[in-house]
């Protein structure tokens, strides 16, 4: 593997966030425990190992999805274009802690991430850690480190005034290491916008290998199996007309195996037409005496998810990736969670991770996920999220991690109660 493979996720801090108000931490490196699995970690230096597999678990309703929606957020941010008028207000919209004592703080979120993999002591690793602080109008704090191997050193730090507006500037700190173009970059970013589009986008060395952690290795998967899922899949098996044979063998392998192919292609005057820019699947199904031809729209839930599910994965297995996905479980069969799992796990031969939020208590089988990677989320008496590892719990080197669970050993489960149903109109 080349310095240039490694951009794993290193830990996400939130604060003031929709259900999350304190600073919450969800971290992705292994702690040095040699009792835990060493096949799933990812070794980045002596120092540092990260988890190929990171879970949130608890009932419904908590936030466990905030991390998601964290993680959206920041991506949508930095990404945002210079024609988007005001991309806060569409993406921060509502998102804002709203229990806070103080009301309209801003959101913060801070992201430490790899971007080279140590060489040697002359190359060692390199860690960014990206912070933003931001409302539904202002960007009120950027600013990005980098951490060679001990030494941490400032890229630039943009803190705005008491009375931002578009007229007062921001005042910004360089590092001598920053490359990139300052005075004339500065001045043209506006408040509700982030310094690093701006300024990759003008060519600064810098920015741009962040920027390009955002867009090309933070892969977030669409919610759901709509119209957004059928054209991920499309664009997948478009780019890549081999993984056609890959998806149905993985199909196979779970005992779907009625799917003989699999076409893409678009809607022309009515008829489908196979091409290699389509944005329509079609699977082939045949049995011993026929075979139909049914549009991804028409097949099973479980189906939808597990395709795109199964593509995401193939990506991470070619070249480094961030995967996160929410309600991990959706639709699928707690075996079949249980063995997607180990797929990733066992296959990924690449520098890539695997982070899912789910409910599902499946994903506490024993050996299936390290204790470090397997965070619980619950509410406190504000009502805000919190998240705690289960590394945080002593357990027996026999201890049944599932059944404690049930048992209520972790906390993080659903209080439920009677209910009847009144019917007042009657």
């Amino acid at each position: 593997m080349s310095a240039k493979e490694a951009f794993v996720l290193i830990d996400i801090t939130v604060a003031n966030f929709r259900s999350i108000k304190d600073p919450q931490t969800v971290s992705f490196a292994a702690l040095k425990d040699k009792r835990m699995d060493q096949s799933k970690i990812q070794v980045v230096s002596e120092k540092l190992k990260v988890l190929r597999t990171t879970s949130i678990i608890g009932p419904n309703g908590v936030g466990k999805s905030t991390i998601v929606r964290a993680l959206e957020a920041v991506k949508g941010i930095v990404t945002a274009d210079a024609a988007d008028e005001n991309p806060l207000r569409r993406i921060l919209a509502g998102s804002l802690f709203a229990y806070n004592d103080v009301k309209n703080q801003p959101a913060e979120f801070t992201l430490r991430f790899l971007l080279r993999e140590y060489v040697s002591e002359e190359e060692p690793e390199v860690i960014a850690t990206y912070t933003i602080k931001a409302d539904l109008d202002h960007v009120w704090e950027e600013k990005l480190y980098y951490n060679f191997g001990t030494s941490r050193k400032l890229m630039f730090d943009r803190v705005a005034g008491a009375s931002l507006d578009d007229d007062i500037p921001y005042k910004v700190r360089w590092g001598k290491l920053y490359r990139g173009d300052k005075k004339r970059n500065e001045k043209a970013v506006d408040c509700r916008h982030s310094f690093i589009r701006n300024a990759a986008d003008r060519g600064g060395e810098t920015c741009s290998e962040v920027y390009s952690w955002f867009t090309d290795t933070l892969d977030i998967l669409p919610m759901g199996v709509g119209s957004s899922s059928e054209k991920y899949v499309a664009a997948m098996l478009n780019a890549h007309p081999a993984w056609k044979e890959q998806l149905i063998n993985f199909f196979w392998s779970m005992d779907v195996t009625d799917i003989r192919d699999i076409r893409v292609g678009s809607n022309k005057d009515g008829k489908f037409v196979q091409s290699n820019d389509g944005d329509m699947v079609f699977f082939v199904h045949t049995n011993t005496k026929a075979a139909m031809f049914s549009p991804y729209a028409k097949e099973s839930l479980s189906m939808k998810r597990l395709s795109l599910l199964a593509l995401a994965f193939f990506e991470a297995f070619t070249k480094p990736k961030v995967l996160v996905v929410d309600d991990y479980g959706m639709f699928l069969h707690p075996e079949v969670l249980i063995y997607l799992t180990s797929v990733f796990t066992g296959g990924c031969k690449r520098a890539s991770q695997l982070f899912v939020v789910d409910c599902n208590p499946t994903l506490l089988e024993n050996g299936l996920l390290r204790r470090d990677g397997i965070y619980f989320a619950e509410k406190d008496s504000q009502g805000s999220t919190v998240y705690y590892p289960l590394s945080n719990f002593r357990i027996g080197a026999s201890g049944k991690v599932r059944a404690m669970y049930e048992s209520g050993a972790f906390g993080a489960l659903p209080i439920t109660s009677s209910f009847s149903f009144v019917n007042e109109e009657a």
